[in-house]
């Protein structure tokens, strides 16, 4: 604790920051009980009650801002202790008043307000409660008891109503006003703190050189240290590999770039607390498997560098380093597991400078972590010029749709008895700088960077505005439309494809959606309401490669498909084996009522054994190329006359 005679210097501080963040408060407060009563307007008695509650809040706010300007004027220019201690105090019951204004208003409210002023209100206190613990930080006392008599009437209120709804609000409110009930704890603590430790440094500066020098080295650990884990920072980092290349350039170095896997999920999950936890522990299990030369740095997040002298055995430790790493986290009893990924760069083979080696050593780890985490990777230049490329693809893809670069092409699906155009597929296609980028690769590029979200809306869209145009030389023509695994997750995804079959007309039953067995693998209960959802408003669903993937027949019949596209490796092989294949899925799928597609027909054989087999539908080379939607029109009009 600071010596007595500062503890009022202290005091006077905490007030200081009260009024200094109270013009904030001030305004905020004012606009959203104007935004409130005025948006919400009730009529009669209710009505007259409602202007009276805001004419009051003005006149307590007015009071307020003349006490905030005579503190401006007057008090922060007095040495006098008790002036201070009245402007707390006035302070204190200046805001205690505005909470208790709105906790009345709330109270008295509830039983005539409707779902969405309750709701508006709800979110009005939550970011007060919110904002409390950041602008009444210099006071705990004050910050909790804003904070409570903000959130907790209304909170009560929400739990004990009758409506169901309330309660369920109620409840989420009654989480929200705890935590910020502790955030208003600790950012209080923080705060006092930081005022303490302001006014503890004055007097070592003035009265105790020797505890100078003390809090100078405090100072160089924490600019040098990461606060987390005690490891190396960026800077010290940087600076202590940049000396170490430029005092010893003969000697060879290694870069260890280590990254967390599965951190995320557990961070997510349990908390920041726990995820701090498992950073401090694996920071020190680096530390200790690493020698008293090594460089250790908490780079980031749940990323780490390990520089060290090179040597035969540089892959084996590091190997050693995952296991180390991967061994479980024991937390309140419970066993928590993460992984790592390490990627490895030389000095001075893959760079002459820190920024280079750090790069690549992340490049090296990048691609080690898309290829098979848990594993170690080597930098080189190859791998660069992919990784390069890729950067460069997922910067234009991002706005590629507003470019013009995205477009679509076709491919016709045929009934296999009649060889009418029963369906088309759409494809989509990326034109860039005069080369088309394969999907195979930007799809996955668009998956890994969360573009596939919106580029699968827009194909979405665009395939149901083409075949509106296409139902004109074939009304009862379907369009089929590949969606990735990140689409069919979104909980929205179903709203997102009813939403576009409205604006553009398209009838949901002749939009065929496929999905991949990879798929299966995923939240399968996610999965099956989503397509349940989608079924409901009619579109129809189908399998796509099947027989490459997690599919079975028990998953199928949960999925409740419509189709099953057999894949193209399986017609391509019928002679070495496939036609044993094709033949029992055809049978199957008959026999629980699935129509199926046979992809990749090239040959006349082949259409002609698949017919014979029952197959309802054919696509492939052998009737046409995916072409754009001009071509596929003069397709339909040689095959209308």
């Amino acid at each position: 604790m600071p010596p007595k005679d500062f503890s009022h210097i202290e005091q006077k501080d905490a007030v200081d920051l009260l009024y200094y963040n109270m013009n904030t408060g001030l305004a905020s407060t004012f606009l959203a009980a104007t935004i409130f009563v005025f948006a919400f307007p009730h009529g009669g008695s209710l009505g007259t009650l409602q202007f009276g509650w805001w004419m009051g809040m003005c006149a307590l706010l007015a009071l307020r801002g003349i006490d905030m300007l005579y503190y401006y004027r007057r008090v922060r220019h007095s040495t006098s202790d008790f002036e201070y201690g009245r402007a707390f105090a006035r302070f204190t019951i200046g805001i205690l008043l505005t909470a208790v204004f709105w906790a009345s208003y709330a109270l008295y409210m509830i039983p005539h307000a409707s779902v969405p002023e309750v709701a508006v209100f709800s979110i009005i206190l939550s970011a007060f409660a919110g904002g409390a613990a950041n602008l009444l930080s210099g006071s705990r006392t004050i910050s909790i008891l804003y904070s409570s008599i903000l959130t907790i009437p209304f909170t009560i209120a929400l739990i004990l109503a009758d409506e169901p709804f309330y309660n369920t609000l109620g409840l989420l409110a009654l989480t929200f006003a705890i935590i910020m009930l502790l955030s208003a704890n600790k950012s209080a603590r923080f705060t006092a703190k930081a005022i303490h430790l302001k006014h503890q440094n004055d007097h070592l500066l003035a009265h105790m050189e020797h505890e100078v020098v003390k809090r100078t080295k405090e100072i160089y650990s924490l600019s040098n240290s990461d606060p987390l884990t005690g490891l190396y920072n960026r800077k010290a980092f940087v600076e202590k590999l940049d000396y170490r290349l430029l005092t010893q350039p003969n000697i060879k170095q290694a870069i260890l770039f280590i990254d967390l896997d599965g951190f995320k999920t557990i961070n997510d999950s349990l908390g920041h607390e726990i995820g701090d936890h498992v950073i401090r522990e694996a920071g020190k299990r680096i530390l200790q498997s690493s020698h008293a030369s090594d460089l250790v740095c908490r780079w980031g997040g749940d990323e780490f560098l390990l520089a060290l002298e090179q040597n035969d055995q540089v892959i084996e430790n590091a190997q050693k380093l995952i296991e180390t790493i991967s061994e479980p986290y024991l937390m309140d009893g419970s066993k928590l597991s993460i992984g790592a990924t390490i990627g490895v760069s030389y000095y001075p083979a893959h760079g002459n400078d820190h920024e280079r080696l750090i790069q690549r050593a992340d490049m090296a780890m990048y691609h080690q972590k898309r290829a098979q985490k848990g594993g170690v990777g080597i930098f080189d230049e190859s791998l660069r010029e992919q990784l390069l490329r890729e950067i460069r693809l997922r910067d234009h893809l991002e706005n590629a749709i507003h470019r013009h670069e995205l477009f679509l092409v076709f491919q016709p699906i045929l009934e296999a008895k009649t060889n009418r155009i029963a369906a088309v597929e759409a494809l989509l296609r990326w034109r860039l700088d005069n080369e088309y980028i394969p999907p195979d690769e930007f799809i996955n590029i668009a998956e890994q960077y969360g573009f596939i979200k919106p580029i699968g809306l827009w194909v979405l869209g665009e395939a149901c505005m083409a075949g509106k145009r296409l139902q004109q030389l074939v009304p009862d023509l379907s369009v089929c439309v590949n969606v990735s695994i990140q689409q069919l997750l979104d909980e929205n995804f179903p709203e997102d494809v009813k939403a576009t079959l409205e604006r553009t007309g398209f009838r949901p039953e002749n939009l065929h959606l496929e999905i991949t067995e990879s798929l299966f693998a995923h939240d399968k209960h996610r999965l099956i309401e989503n397509i349940s959802r989608l079924k409901k408003v009619g579109i129809e669903v189908s399998i796509d490669d099947f027989g490459t993937g997690y599919s079975s027949l028990s998953v199928m019949q949960e999925f409740d498909v419509d189709l099953v596209k057999i894949d193209r490796t399986f017609i391509w092989t019928m002679d070495q084996g496939g036609r044993a294949i094709v033949e029992a899925v055809s049978q199957i799928a008959s026999s629980f009522g699935y129509q199926v597609v046979a992809e990749g027909v090239e040959t006349e054989e082949q259409k002609q054994i698949l017919t014979d087999m029952g197959i309802d539908y054919l696509q492939g080379y052998l009737f046409l190329h995916p072409v754009t939607e001009e071509e596929m029109v003069e397709h339909l009009n040689i095959q209308a006359s």
